[in-house]
């Protein structure tokens, strides 16, 4: 009788960032709890999301008693997030968004202000900082000598310094085929064709808006390489890490055509599939789209039993944009009236449609300021809704401690209302419910164009220069939610929830392929043979 072989040992490097961490939590459940697989699973790390590892590898073990515990890494330094929130870059950021968030007007100097944030914001350390998680990433892979490597690609201490000690691995990424494809599009189209991230351009972007979208995604390249921040860290990188070692980001990935050869990279894994992206001609094959990889969350009724039972009322209308998109009472006062308008329409139309008959509204309100939504004089929510308030149809919370995707998967919500981040697009789009998108900068105008592509909601504020206006998201709530419309939406909602259960979901797949590619050779495909300019 043969030994047991030993474990297959997989390293994941991430951000604690949950936009980032998601897709990890998620690949390290699918990892640990594939009845055929034996896997050892190391996740480093920043110490703010070593809880959620935790209750990842315990739900994993509940699940497979076989599964062997997560081992957790701290990775030294400042974590992403914490870098990025300093007051100096958070306050440029915030006047950015005020300036110029639907602005109709292009003006150069704003998107070079724009894009140099954007970058600041995806590699937000000083030197110092850099070098410090380089050496701790460096020294936790020569400790753990894992199989396999899957690497953050906003985590751009650990893809240079993997890249530098010749280190076999992937990206797995929270991010689209279309973020990682745009060099191979035929014909210039990623110039002229889709919209500038960032910008509210529709797709195709007008004939109009074509000469003001190639400036701006070349001087969004431009801004990339001469960087002055980037460059400042390359040099400290050479002076206090290796000479040798090369400063690679997530805007290398981006531009790269092809980076297993550039940048020694083996595959990038994302979570998204063709069926929920944009058209695109070609699709290289270094990119695998797995879908969405969605972590496990327990059920409501085990978390709040109390918000379990109110769900189960009756149809419900979910609105959650997340925890760093905050409400003035100005921007509460616009979402209350717009949810006002369709409360008072569905009641309207009852007579003849009667689906949302009991409809009720979740709403979780992270606020910007002091201000008061119940019944106290002077608060102007309050003014627009307290009948529904006082009935307890309409619930505004400042937190729920269910998980999102655990809210979305009770049967009675009908439609969820984000600000278009790649996690809650992705997690209404695997609950097969309608969505509507009221994005605020970067990628998330990207998401509300999905959303309108593929027949599974609207953008819900296209026409406001603010995050929501009253009228126009109440006009699109009824067409969502009620309208002549709102049956096919429903109905593609469900046929696309579908497509991403197939093969066990995009963390099976995501896992699949992780524990592939330790069956290849050692080298990667190139020979190991880095290319660099």
């Amino acid at each position: 009788m043969g030994s047991k072989p030993p474990p297959k040992r997989v390293l994941l490097l991430t951000n604690s960032e949950h936009g980032q961490a998601n897709v990890y939590l998620a690949t390290s459940y699918a990892l640990l709890t594939l009845e055929d697989e034996d896997v050892e699973v190391h996740f480093a790390s920043f110490d703010p999301i070593r809880k959620f590892v935790a209750a990842t590898s315990q739900h994993a073990q509940r699940d497979n008693p076989r599964a062997r515990p997560i081992v957790f890494h701290k990775i030294d330094g400042i974590d992403m997030v914490s870098a990025w929130s300093r007051p100096e870059v958070t306050a440029e950021q915030q006047q950015l968004e005020k300036e110029s968030m639907f602005m109709k007007i292009f003006l150069i100097t704003q998107a070079i202000r724009r894009t140099l944030v954007l970058l600041k914001v995806t590699l937000p350390w000083t030197g110092p900082e850099f070098v410090q998680i380089f050496w701790s990433i460096t020294e936790i892979v020569h400790t753990v000598q894992p199989d396999i490597i899957a690497v953050d690609p906003c985590l751009s201490p650990a893809l240079t310094a993997l890249r530098h000690i010749r280190a076999k691995f992937i990206i797995l990424s929270p991010n689209t085929i279309k973020d990682f494809s745009m060099p191979l599009q035929p014909r210039g189209e990623a110039l002229w064709k889709y919209p500038c991230t960032g910008k509210a351009y529709p797709y195709p972007v007008p004939l109009l808006s074509i000469p003001s979208n190639i400036l701006l995604i070349l001087l969004s390249i431009l801004c990339g390489i001469f960087d002055p921040h980037r460059a400042a860290i390359q040099r400290h990188v050479a002076a206090h890490a290796d000479s040798a070692a090369r400063l690679t980001t997530l805007h290398d990935l981006s531009l790269a055509d092809d980076p297993t050869t550039r940048l020694g990279i083996s595959k990038i894994l994302v979570a998204n599939l063709p069926s929920l992206e944009f058209p695109l001609r070609i699709i290289p094959p270094h990119i695998v789209p797995c879908g969405p990889m969605i972590r496990p969350a327990k059920p409501i009724a085990d978390v709040d039993p109390d918000l379990a039972s109110w769900l189960a009322q009756g149809p419900t209308l979910y609105i959650n944009l997340g925890t760093h998109v905050l409400f003035s009472e100005e921007l509460a006062v616009e979402m209350a009236t717009a949810v006002r308008i369709v409360i008072d329409y569905v009641r309207s139309v009852l007579w003849r449609d009667g689906r949302l008959r009991g409809l009720q509204v979740l709403w979780k309100l992270s606020r910007q300021g002091e201000y008061d939504v119940g019944a106290r004089k002077g608060s102007r929510v309050y003014e627009v809704l307290g009948r529904e308030i006082e009935s307890g149809t309409v619930r505004i919370v400042d937190w729920i401690e269910a998980e999102p995707t655990a809210v979305l998967g009770s049967a009675t919500v009908v439609c969820a209302v984000h600000h278009g981040g790649a996690n809650s697009f992705l997690e209404t789009v695997c609950a097969g419910i309608p969505q509507v998108v009221l994005p605020v900068w970067m990628d998330t105008f990207d998401f509300a164009r999905r959303a309108e592509i593929l027949g599974i909601g609207r953008w819900g504020n296209q026409k406001a220069n603010r995050l929501c206006e009253g009228k126009e998201l109440g006009g699109v709530l009824i067409d969502v939610m009620v309208g002549g419309r709102s049956a096919g939406y429903a109905r593609r909602a469900k046929e696309l929830a579908e497509i991403c259960s197939e093969h066990g979901g995009g963390r099976v797949v995501a896992a699949r392929h992780i524990l592939a590619e330790i069956q290849e050779d050692g080298e990667n495909k190139d020979g190991s043979a880095e290319t660099d300019d």
